[in-house]
């Protein structure tokens, strides 16, 4: 078995081969000596005072001594190893899959290899794991052949946004084991734990890109205020280009933008088109180049109100602001009821409402909100409730609002109760009912059957059965379809999901953007390299060293002891 050698540089060792044949090609040069006596030899005085440098090669004893201790001196410096039946360690390359590795990703395909490569050189049988870093994601190789392994990196394409690296990390130590090795590619130094071997192949570099969206509600066509953030340490002189579907020629907007600042602007859509992609020039970060827009369309909710006049007029002001909800004819099914505690009999089973409390017993104290999707970020602190009415939630009710030991709003089947009468508060004067109230009517809307339209943010859990087609198509017009997760891709592009079988009409049309300015901020981004961990002693404890590594250094020294010797002059007669 061809052995393993563990120190690969002692094989430079080999280099003083050639230098030992030239030596041994040298010719002494002929050095004159007079004598008085030099007038008698005139004749035979030699024709040239200086010899060739350059001889034909004269092996001698010294010669044949020396490289054969050249040669056992380099197998002993090499310290070759034969792997034993336990022999080997599972190296374990984990991949940034952040954005603002793309830039980098050429580079980083160069380090795995690099590494590779030193690897290698310790002579132990490597099996090679190569993985994402996030936790859901396949391995992209596993295996014993690196060039396999270099292959397998084509398909790795760093498109998330920012997460945490923990749970990859933690994955990759339990399959590298105790004896293994784990090594992370990345960017940013700051994204290394202490003690992780990584590398970084990152450099800072100029950007800038769209930073968000925020759609303007009222009642125009459809409008948004747009981010763009410049994330180079200049200013910068830049523009949009704006390409809309009804084929006019694009339009430009210039835009000055200021170093690590944001700068907004307004666009609303042309009322007879329905998509525009708005693009800056292209710079070394495509992925928050292109801003893709679809207009909205609401799916239309029909409001039926059997309440007090004044809680009337506030659930009007609301529906008024959200678009795609109007009163319901007379004689129709409305979308949604809102009700008096009176009135709750003549509801339907999982028919969407809210429910208003009448009268009840005094309340005192504050107004404490549970952690729901409908309270979250709402300061309760300025509603003041007199009285509480007489509803109780049901066993699967997720109650919001408490006041003391008392339930004062919660969600149950499709609607919401609100348990103190309206009109004796101060409910319509406090943002967060009214906003709370909102949040829930917008909630109902979305779960109507038809489809849903809208452009947030990549990565945005979406509340449409999984398992459907996705077909998302790129800026570039490069189309993609994959299954849908339950979670909208994080690049840019306009989105169309269909449900499982054959159904044909879309649950969600709408676009994607790239929504974490941080990966398009390269200032941190550096290149470095904490160093490979040395092979682990479990794994050098089953690689078979030479045995007989002693006695080839002994007969190295041997050899050139006689290499040393003096030769023997030649005393046989000559004729």
């Amino acid at each position: 078995m061809i052995p393993h050698f563990t120190n690969t540089a002692a094989l430079w060792a080999l280099l003083a081969i050639p230098l030992i044949i030239a030596i041994h090609f040298l010719q002494h040069r002929t050095k004159v000596q007079p004598t008085a006596t030099l007038f008698l030899l005139e004749t035979l005085s030699p024709e040239a005072h200086e010899g060739n440098i350059w001889d034909r090669l004269r092996t001698s004893r010294a010669f044949w001594m020396q490289l054969l201790a050249v040669l056992l001196l380099t197998w002993v410096l090499a310290a070759p190893a034969w792997p034993g039946k336990d022999a080997g360690q599972t190296v374990v390359f984990i991949m940034d899959d952040s954005a603002d590795m793309a830039p980098f990703r050429e580079e980083a395909v160069r380090a795995v290899s690099g590494d590779m490569d030193a690897i290698r050189q310790s002579g132990i049988p490597v099996n090679w794991v190569l993985m994402g870093s996030r936790p859901s994601s396949r391995p992209l190789y596993r295996g014993t052949d690196s060039r396999q392994a270099l292959h397998a990196l084509d398909l790795w394409q760093p498109r998330e946004g920012t997460h945490n690296l923990s749970p990859a990390l933690r994955t990759a130590t339990a399959m590298a084991g105790p004896a293994g090795i784990t090594r992370l590619v990345t960017s940013t130094a700051r994204r290394v734990l202490p003690g992780q071997s990584a590398r970084g192949v990152g450099r800072p570099l100029d950007n800038a890109g769209f930073a968000g969206i925020t759609p303007v509600e009222d009642a125009g066509p459809a409008r948004w205020r747009i981010a763009v953030k410049n994330n180079s340490s200049a200013p910068l002189q830049s523009a949009v280009t704006i390409h809309t579907e009804d084929g006019r020629p694009p339009a430009r907007r210039p835009l000055h933008l200021n170093p690590g600042a944001v700068t907004e602007f307004e666009y609303s859509l042309p009322p007879e088109c329905g998509k525009a992609m708005l693009r800056l020039p292209p710079d070394a970060f495509p992925a928050d180049d292109a801003l893709l827009l679809v207009r909205p369309v609401p799916k239309p909710v029909t409001v039926s109100m059997d309440v007090p006049e004044k809680a009337g007029e506030t659930f009007r002001s609301i529906m008024n602001g959200l678009p795609g909800f109007t009163p319901a004819t007379a004689g129709a099914a409305p979308s949604l009821r809102l009700l008096a505690e009176k009135a709750e009999g003549s509801l339907e089973a999982g028919s969407p409402a809210i429910m208003l409390a009448g009268g009840g017993k005094p309340s005192s104290g504050p107004v404490t909100a549970e952690q729901h999707p409908l309270t979250d970020g709402l300061n309760w602190s300025g509603l003041l409730i007199p009285t509480i009415g007489a509803l109780s939630p049901g066993e699967k009710a997720s109650v919001l609002l408490w006041q003391g030991e008392a339930p004062l709003a919660w969600v149950e089947e499709k609607r919401l109760f609100l348990n103190w009468p309206w009109e004796k508060s101060n409910a319509d004067r406090v943002p967060a009912p009214l906003l709370m109230i909102r949040r829930f009517m917008q909630s109902v809307q979305e779960q109507l059957p038809g489809t849903r339209y809208g452009n947030l943010p990549g990565g945005t859990l979406l509340s449409v059965p999984a398992g459907g087609k996705l077909i998302q198509t790129a800026p570039g017009g490069e189309r993609r379809e994959t299954v849908f997760s339950g979670r909208l891709p994080g690049e840019a592009g306009y989105v169309e999901i269909f449900p499982p079988g054959t159904e044909k009409t879309p649950l969600f049309q709408g676009s994607v953007w790239f929504s974490d300015a941080r990966m398009g901020d390269f200032s941190r981004c550096s290149t470095f390299d904490t160093g490979l961990p040395p092979p682990h002693e479990e794994t050098l404890r089953h690689m078979r060293h030479d045995p007989l590594a002693p006695l080839w250094l002994a007969l190295a020294v041997l050899a050139l002891a006689i290499s040393w010797l003096p030769s023997t002059p030649d005393k046989s007669p000559h004729p």
